[in-house]
């Protein structure tokens, strides 16, 4: 019986191609293939869209069939999946785009207004002055030094004083900053 039901779809296919009700009933006869593979894929990807593809898959089958590529049920099924794996992929990176623009979009949502951006650099300058009027000169220019990335060696030798000199004032610049920002 299978045999026969195959010589009747490899003849319904040879005559499909010019007639509209064929193509339909070809199309019909194979509605379950593309459901079920939409299915298998809805996790990924909208299931109407899968559905929409794949019917586009199993057309392009019928359309492109040659009874040498096989049994017709099977030829439908690869080409309704590999039309459902493209859909997939462009799901995928849809997505994708769609949280980069969001990260972008939060970025951008971080940067400060220009209210913003003043009352920062007026509150900078109030905590350099703070910072000044609490460290001496020598810890003022040694946390300086370190805030431009200098080494304790290299401090020590551009402030001409040893580098324990450098390290003890360090030590009570970062105790006397630590009191300004608590406070």
């Amino acid at each position: 019986m299978k045999d026969n039901s195959m010589q009747n779809e490899k003849k319904l296919i040879e005559q499909n191609r010019s007639d509209s009700e064929k193509v339909a009933e070809m199309i019909s006869s194979h509605l379950k293939i593309v459901f079920a593979i939409a299915k298998k894929y809805s996790a990924y990807a909208d299931y109407e869209e899968l559905v929409s593809d794949g019917m586009d898959g199993l057309m392009s089958a019928v359309k492109s069939y040659d009874e040498e590529k096989g049994e017709f049920s099977a030829f439908a099924a690869v080409c309704i999946e590999n039309r459902l794996k493209n859909t997939v992929r462009r799901s995928i990176n849809r997505a994708k785009r769609l949280v980069r623009e969001e990260e972008l979009d939060a970025v951008a949502d971080m940067k400060p207004t220009p209210e913003e951006e003043v009352i920062q650099r007026e509150n900078s300058i109030d905590m350099i002055r703070a910072i000044e009027k609490e460290l001496s000169e020598f810890e003022y220019k040694c946390i300086k030094g370190v805030v431009m990335g200098l080494s304790y060696d290299e401090l020590a030798k551009k402030l001409g004083v040893d580098k324990k000199s450098v390290d003890n004032a360090l030590v009570r610049a970062r105790k006397k900053l630590r009191a300004i920002y608590k406070g």
